[in-house]
């Protein structure tokens, strides 16, 4: 990255030229030992197509771009476009796209990118969960994720049964990919920096579920209605849900070895699968196994 960049981009900071915006949360890095570490931490090498969402002033993307084969950054806000393109002006590999990620054709470009390709993205806190939805189960040739998050959505994303942060988002993510926290990074490398700390996770994406699902929109029903009224029973939540009635749960739980008073929290991804087929069964459900 040049030095000469780095040195204005503060200098710019610093006499007020570079305007924060908070309806954005845009919260900026310009460490470049830590970007450059993250970028190793994440696997880039020569052979990816990386798709970078909210490069902001354009400092990671800058290592994307030393160690990407291309990089397509998607940038909404049109007045940092110009610090984005000084900061990669020496790069043949880059495309800068100026829009919302979220009203954009992404097959389309995903099929610039082409199979296997790699989201990378330092994601504003308020728009995290809309971010994943745009490629958790849409199909899209997403290889990984490594994405920048807040401490506590990190903490989401990979915990167990048993943890206090596990719930409807940690299934989601297991579902859809591999998890794991590369880093934890302070408030205070950010520029402002946040209220909370964050932390940078790859999210590995799964070719299939980790086990056949018979019914996937059967699944998906039971897991909010669980977690949707935590501390009652898996039986008294799944009422609404199952056309079958809670003796179907109750046998199921049974044959699973799980107690009649179980809630959602206690259920392991592969447990909710079983759960959701050995009803899917007994009501008939056809087999919908769901292919990423």
């Amino acid at each position: 990255m040049k030095k000469s960049y780095m040195q204005g981009m503060r200098r710019r900071d610093r006499e007020g030229e570079v305007r924060y915006k908070h309806d954005l949360g845009q919260h900026f890095l310009y460490d470049t030992a830590l970007l450059r570490h993250l970028v190793e931490q994440a696997g880039v090498t020569k052979a990816d197509r990386v798709l970078e969402i909210g490069p902001g002033a354009g400092t990671l993307t800058v290592c994307l771009c030393e160690a990407a084969e291309r990089v397509v950054a998607v940038e909404v806000d049109e007045a940092v476009i110009p610090f984005l393109r000084v900061a990669t002006e020496g790069f043949g590999n880059i495309e800068i796209i100026q829009g919302d990620i979220r009203q954009m054709n992404l097959p389309a470009l995903a099929g610039v990118l082409g199979e296997g390709f790699m989201v990378v993205a330092n994601i504003p806190y308020n728009i995290t969960t809309p971010i994943f939805d745009l490629f958790w189960g849409t199909g899209l040739p997403v290889k990984q994720m490594s994405v920048m998050v807040q401490k506590e959505v990190a903490e989401k994303l990979v915990a167990m049964p048993g943890d206090a942060a596990y719930g409807l988002t940690s299934l989601r993510c297991r579902y859809y990919c591999e998890p794991e926290i590369v880093s934890y990074v302070p408030a205070s490398a950010f520029t402002p920096p946040p209220k909370v700390d964050s932390a940078f996770v790859n999210l590995r994406f799964r070719t299939q579920p980790p086990a056949p699902v018979l019914d996937e929109a059967l699944l998906w029903r039971m897991v909010r209605a669980g977690f949707g009224q935590r501390r009652k029973t898996l039986l008294n939540t799944l009422k609404g849900v199952l056309v079958q009635g809670s003796d179907a749960a109750r046998d199921a739980l049974a044959g699973m070895g799980r107690s009649q008073t179980a809630r959602a929290e206690e259920l392991s991804l592969q447990e909710w699968i079983a759960l959701c087929n050995a009803l899917a069964q007994r009501n008939g459900s056809p087999e919908n196994r769901h292919t990423l």
